[in-house]
């Protein structure tokens, strides 16, 4: 696929007088970005990339569990939203319907190969007072890494994009499309599974 689009795309200046685009100076909500994408300014849709690119990548990591695989599955996520774009129907349905194409693009990917792979390395966050090191203490992450396999789907997601890839709740939200009260809940939700799972019976 020869359509490809950066995480970080360097945005151009414009004049004044070209208004068919959008402004650098905006910091336009994603109706705006969506209604310009789709009359093919490529900016705009670099900067929805931007915005969702982390979101794309926590999703398609909690199913790979493999950064690579993860960072080329997110690529190809934003290549099938642009493409797919007019099918949008809410644009405040975006960043849930961009987690859902990196999600089941993952999944597609892991039926072409026959095999799930295992989660990836644990985070070395250096925070003494992060709430998963009193995990890493007990046992080993091994052990860590089998019991997030054993979490219902949507935890496994809030706790990698909060622990793996280190994104507030807000932008967690902003990503998701789910409340970030209720991403606060799923993550001490999935912390006190994790270590009911790890303590044994």
């Amino acid at each position: 696929m020869a359509l490809t689009f950066a995480h970080n795309p360097v945005r151009k200046s414009r004049s004044p007088e070209q208004s068919d685009g959008i402004g650098v100076t905006q910091a336009p909500d994603d109706a705006t970005l969506i209604r310009y994408a789709r009359r093919g300014d490529r900016q705009a849709f670099g900067l929805i990339v931007e915005r969702y690119f982390r979101a794309a990548y926590a999703s398609a990591y909690a199913v790979l569990g493999h950064a690579g695989d993860a960072e080329e599955i997110a690529q190809e996520t934003f290549v099938q939203a642009y493409q797919k774009l007019d099918r949008l129907r809410e644009p405040s349905a975006l960043p849930g319907w961009i987690w859902r194409i990196a999600r089941d693009s993952a999944l597609k990917h892991i039926r072409k190969h026959k095999r799930m792979k295992p989660m990836g390395e644990l985070p070395d966050r250096g925070d003494d007072q992060a709430p998963v090191q009193p995990l890493l203490e007990q046992e080993e992450k091994e052990t860590l890494l089998q019991a997030m396999n054993q979490l219902p789907e949507e935890m496994q997601q809030a706790l990698q994009m909060k622990f793996w890839q280190d994104m507030e709740y807000e932008d967690m939200a902003r990503a998701t499309g789910v409340s970030a009260a209720a991403l606060y809940q799923r993550v001490c939700r999935g912390l006190k599974r994790l270590r009911e799972l790890m303590e044994g019976p």
